[in-house]
This record gives C-alpha cells, sequence and structure tokens, in this order.
C-alpha cells in the first residue's frame, strides 16, 4: 500500500481515513471497524416504547439472550442445585424462551391478555403476528411489561419464597402498567389507560 504511493518530499503530511474524509469522525471510525450490520427491527420497536427505563433494558437483555435465567447461568458454568424452570415445575431448562412463552403459568399470564403466541416461528414474525392478531397500538408497551412481571415474579419465587399465583401476577402486572401509563406520551397515554382499565 505505501509502495504505490507517489511522495512529495517537501510537502506536508496529512492523515486520510478509510471513509476519503482528512476529518475523524467516531461514528465512521466504529462502522469502518465493526462493519455496518443491520439490528433487527425488534430493537428499535423495543427503544420507541412508553415503558419505564429498567422494562426496556430488561427487554433488550431478553431480545439478546443475556438474562440470567438458570440456562444462562449453566452456560457462564456456575452450578446450580437445579436448573429447571421454578414456575412450572415440569423438568424443562430454564430458557428465556421457555421462561416467557413456554412455560405453563407465562402461557396462563398470556391468555388473560389475551395474546396467543405462535411459537413455531421467529421472534420478530411472533411480534408481527401478534401485532396484527392484537389490535392494539399498545401492545409493545403491554408485552414488555408482562415480560417484566413474569421474571419479577420468577425472582419473587426464587429469592423471596413468592407465590405463583395468577391473580397477584394479574394485580402486579396492571400496577406496572399504571407506571408505564403515567411515562407515556398523551397521544399514547389515554389509549393505553383505557386498556388497563378494562384489563380484569
Amino acid at each position: 500500500m505505501i509502495q504505490g504511493r507517489n511522495w512529495d518530499e517537501n510537502g506536508n503530511d496529512t492523515w486520510t481515513y478509510n471513509w476519503g474524509s482528512p476529518r475523524f469522525s467516531s461514528k465512521k471510525a466504529y462502522g469502518a471497524l465493526v462493519g455496518n450490520t443491520a439490528a433487527s427491527p425488534l430493537f428499535r420497536w423495543l427503544w420507541a416504547s412508553s415503558n419505564l427505563g429498567q422494562h426496556k433494558f430488561f427487554f433488550w437483555l431478553l431480545l439478546r439472550d443475556r438474562l440470567n435465567t438458570r440456562n444462562l447461568l449453566r452456560r457462564k458454568n456456575m452450578h446450580l442445585d437445579s436448573y429447571h424452570c421454578v414456575l412450572c415445575n415440569l423438568n424443562y431448562e430454564e430458557t428465556c424462551f421457555h421462561l416467557f412463552f413456554e412455560c405453563t403459568f407465562s402461557r396462563d399470564c398470556w391468555s388473560t391478555i389475551p395474546i396467543n403466541w405462535n411459537l413455531n416461528v421467529s421472534a420478530l414474525d411472533m411480534i408481527i403476528q401478534a401485532r396484527e392478531n392484537f389490535g392494539n397500538a399498545n401492545l409493545r408497551e403491554i408485552v414488555i411489561t408482562a415480560c417484566w412481571i413474569i421474571w419479577t415474579t420468577r425472582n419473587g419465587v426464587i429469592f423471596d419464597n413468592g407465590q405463583i399465583n395468577i391473580n397477584i401476577w394479574k394485580r402486579s402486572f396492571k400496577e406496572e402498567l399504571g407506571l408505564v401509563c403515567t411515562k407515556a406520551k398523551p397521544n399514547r397515554q389515554t389509549s393505553l389507560s383505557l386498556w388497563r382499565d378494562s384489563y380484569s
């Protein structure tokens, strides 16, 4: 590369970057180092929601399969007495997918909303189909909040001897969705509050 250059001994040295500009840009440097990989539309869908910051970060970890489920702890070589799901006790390993979509308790939670997940397609297609079938613009806030309450219920069972009770879950879900309503923009707040009030 250097051999093919014409050198001017009297000229000044200058910096030139791969993107053809003498000006440095951290965005362009990052793109040159990492490349331009397209992110899943689910991430844009997530960050545009009206949920609380902790909900969004939690759901981002869920989408990246980085929640500290028992499966992830096993993959990190952490020893536990059991790697099975604590919400259904059917001796299934607690993966993110099982915990939030396959577990009998989770399916009972989703049926109260009601959302019926097609477990035979990709996560993106699951969301798209649910959005078409659900018929409410607030699906993302509802889904993210429901997943959050499933997670906190699971943590309550493991760490605080909590109960696995669908009525407690519904009450917690409705309370948490009330917090999401207070954060939502006015154009979304009304419809989300109406949906929350109709939920029983």
